[in-house]
C-alpha cells in the first residue's frame, strides 16, 4: 500500500511541511528553510529526532515523488492529536505572504481532507493564518 520509506509520524510530518511548499518544484527561500526550521525546533513533537535528517529524507522524497504521493501517502502515519496541529503548521509556512494562489489553496486542501479535518476545520485554521500574515513583510531575496 505504502511505497514511501517513511517510518515514523516525525518523517511524515516533516515530509508533509515541505511538500507543502515545494509542490510547485521550486527551490525553497532562505526565509522559508528558516520559517521551517523554527516551527520544527519549537515543536516538543520533533525532540529526540534529528531536523537534518528528517530535513534530509523529505527533500529526498520530495525530488523522486513529489507532493501529491508524499501528502497520501504520509498523512495517515500522522497521530490524531497531532493532525490539527501539523495542518495549522503547513498553513503558517503557506500563507507566510498573507495571500493563497489556487494552486496553493488545492495542497492546502489536499492535505486536510488525507489528514482528514473536517472543512470547518480546515475553513478555521486557514482564515486564522491568512488574517495572520496578511500584513506581513515580504521578504525580497536578491541572488
Amino acid at each position: 500500500m505504502h511505497s514511501l520509506p517513511l517510518q515514523t509520524e516525525q518523517e511524515a510530518a516533516v515530509a508533509i511541511l515541505f511538500a507543502s511548499v515545494l509542490f510547485r518544484g521550486q527551490q525553497l527561500t532562505q526565509a522559508q528553510i528558516e520559517h521551517l526550521s523554527r516551527m520544527l525546533v519549537l515543536s516538543a513533537r520533533f525532540q529526540g529526532h534529528s531536523l537534518n535528517d528528517l530535513t534530509r529524507k523529505a527533500l529526498s522524497l520530495q525530488a523522486e515523488h513529489g507532493s501529491k504521493k508524499i501528502i497520501e501517502e504520509a498523512a495517515p502515519m500522522v497521530d490524531e492529536e497531532f493532525k490539527e496541529t501539523l495542518f495549522a503548521m503547513a498553513c503558517e509556512i503557506m500563507t507566510a505572504n498573507g495571500k493563497v494562489d489556487e494552486e496553493e489553496s488545492e495542497i492546502i486542501a489536499m492535505i486536510a481532507i488525507y489528514l482528514g479535518l473536517s472543512m470547518e476545520t480546515m475553513k478555521m485554521i486557514l482564515t486564522t493564518y491568512m488574517i495572520r500574515n496578511r500584513w506581513n513583510i515580504q521578504i525580497i531575496e536578491r541572488g
